[in-house]
């Protein structure tokens, strides 16, 4: 299924943004360019959060597990362009899950690992998802028994596979498909129309960004399938491995699961093109990184920001100094690193892309530039992978600080920015929000740093989303679940910030009147709901009303910074 416009792939080509050449080809390619180079580990500790033994696989041992599971899914019915829902922590079977649905033409819709039951049955109902690849579980959340309750509800999923032992009944273990890889012969060559790197391999189910001026968001879910071809990520990813220096030596550490701008686009793309090693893995502690970083002898690291400084410290007793690509929030966050650290920061635009640039200062990262992004920065010739600009949008009073006015919100457009062209609803169609021109709303809003040359930070979301680990979550159906409790009058969803873990959600309540409100009475109710890990508030206040400006829409982030100071 490709989603590219022929003029458009036409261009990217000829710019050097965009080729031919799909995911698993590249597998290919570099198990018969190296074929005994270490391509892929887990972390040493993987039995202590999931399910199976650490494993590694050189790139020929890598590329014969695609190549077996790929003709399993062929086997067994899955068609090209089938979806297959994807809900696994950071280990290698999720790298081989992902790279062998490529090879078998399958799309993989990735599931946040906080989703539970409510979540995935949308995704795979909206997707139309025939299969679901899963592990047993990971600290204590069961995926499997969820999902295969999932399959149950949804005739439409034919099988749910399961990866890493200790499954339960009713998944199909993929552990028999590789130690039986020889009885299956080789997958199917998949005959594509056109360019075969335009075909879709990922899809989600992406918040999308409303105006900043819409009093409130419409009834509803305001979601879309957000689909990405092979060149989408290759585009990404080549922004990090130039910007970072990844080579073909390379040893790159990532704590992130394989879905997601960071993920795949960050982790898992660099190292395959690369033809690198990755080592992967759920991570416990910045110590855990640390020694994995050591055992292999890590060239690259990523992490996000808030851990950024402690993992340097780590990392520097051990006399390590590897680049650190260091993932920022939707905010800047003034978290300086030690003199010495080389760093390349990456920020997330949105859901659409990334800009990966170095860093010349210990203090921050350097501003994201306004106009063509290429990689590496200042490279003559180097092809254009993203473009930014910011469009003016009405001001708020939560969103000045110190003096400096948020300058508008950050819309993107070029070879590694997708676009919501899945098949679609004449009420979905209605709803995609890319210009005539091309250009993306993100939903972030930015301020201005430097007018010569024009350059922006991020200045935090715009919409009624946040950002919880990986995913975005569309407070508005949030604030819903939580009204639809009983015994509540009115409620919100707000966003709290922890030193330890970062932002969480927190609800705010209006208990119905002569109702005496049990806080872990609602919680329970929430999560009976089989709402995700995120939808479930840490924190839970009573409050006589809630806050809403005139148009109606809820004043989150004052009613937040009031509610925590009664901590």
């Amino acid at each position: 299924m490709i989603v590219a416009r022929e003029d458009e792939s036409r261009s990217h080509v000829a710019s050097g943004a965009w080729g031919r050449v799909t995911l698993d080809q590249i597998v290919a390619r570099n198990a018969q360019a190296r074929p005994d180079h270490p391509a892929v580990a887990d972390f040493a500790d993987r039995a202590a959060w999931t399910g199976g033994e650490p494993e590694s696989l050189t790139w020929a041992e890598l590329d014969a597990r695609v190549e077996a599971l790929a003709a399993f899914f062929a086997a067994v019915g899955l068609l090209p362009d089938g979806v297959v829902a994807v809900q696994m922590p950071p280990t290698i079977d999720a790298v081989v899950a992902l790279l062998a649905a490529s090879r078998a033409g399958l799309i993989v819709a990735p599931l946040p690992l906080a989703a539970r039951e409510a979540e995935a049955a949308e995704l795979c109902g909206r997707l139309g998802a025939r299969a679901v690849v899963t592990v047993a579980h990971t600290e204590g959340e069961m995926h499997g028994e969820r999902l295969r309750d999932v399959a149950a509800e949804l005739f439409q999923i034919r099988f749910v596979f399961g990866a890493g032992g200790d499954l339960p009944d009713g998944l199909v273990d993929l552990r028999r498909v590789f130690e039986e890889a020889g009885s299956l012969g080789a997958a199917p060559e998949i005959q594509r129309k056109g360019n075969p790197a335009d075909h879709i391999v990922t899809v989600e189910l992406a918040t999308l960004a409303l105006p900043s001026d819409e009093g409130t968001a419409e009834e509803g879910n305001r979601s879309l399938p957000l689909p990405r071809s092979h060149n989408h990520w290759i585009a990404a990813g080549l922004m990090s491995l130039l910007e970072a220096g990844i080579g073909a030596d390379a040893v790159i550490v990532s704590p992130f699961a394989a879905s997601g701008t960071v993920g795949i686009g960050a982790g898992l793309i660099p190292w395959l093109v690369a033809g690198a090693t990755l080592v992967t893995g759920l991570p416990r502690s910045s110590d855990t990184l640390a020694e994995e970083a050591e055992r292999h002898g890590a060239t690259h690291v990523l992490v996000g920001d808030r851990f950024a400084a402690r993992l340097a410290d780590r990392l520097s007793l051990r006399r390590l100094a590897p680049t650190l690509l260091v993932v920022a929030e939707d905010e800047p966050h003034d978290r300086p690193l030690p003199a010495g650290t080389d760093v390349v920061d990456v920020a997330r635009l949105g859901l659409f892309g990334l800009i990966a640039h170095r860093r010349r200062e210990p203090s921050g990262p350097a501003p994201l530039p306004i106009g063509a992004c290429a990689a590496p920065a200042g490279a003559t010739g180097a092809p254009v992978l993203v473009e930014t600009r910011l469009k003016g949008i009405p001001q708020r009073a939560g969103q000045m600080i110190a003096g400096r006015p948020l300058a508008g919100e950050v819309q993107v457009r070029g070879a590694m920015v997708p676009h919501f062209n899945w098949p679609a609803t004449d009420r979905e169609r209605r709803h995609r929000t890319r210009d005539a021109d091309g250009w993306q709303p993100t939903g972030l809003g930015a301020r201005i740093v430097t007018a010569q040359p024009p350059t922006f930070e991020l200045a935090g979301r715009i919409d009624d989303a946040v950002r919880i680990g990986q995913s975005l979550r569309d407070l508005a159906l949030v604030d819903e679940l939580y009204r639809s409790i009983e015994g509540v009058a009115d409620a919100a969803a707000l966003v709290v910030e922890t030193a330890e873990s970062g932002p969480i959600v927190a609800a705010a309540v209006v208990p119905n009147p002569g109702r005496r409100f049990d806080e872990d009475a609602f919680r329970a109710a929430v999560a009976e709901r089989r709402a995700g890990l995120a939808e479930i508030p840490a924190r839970v206040f009573t409050v006589p009303a809630i806050a809403r400006g005139p148009s109606g829409r809820v004043l989150r982030a004052g009613m937040a910074q009031h509610l925590m100071t009664r901590v």
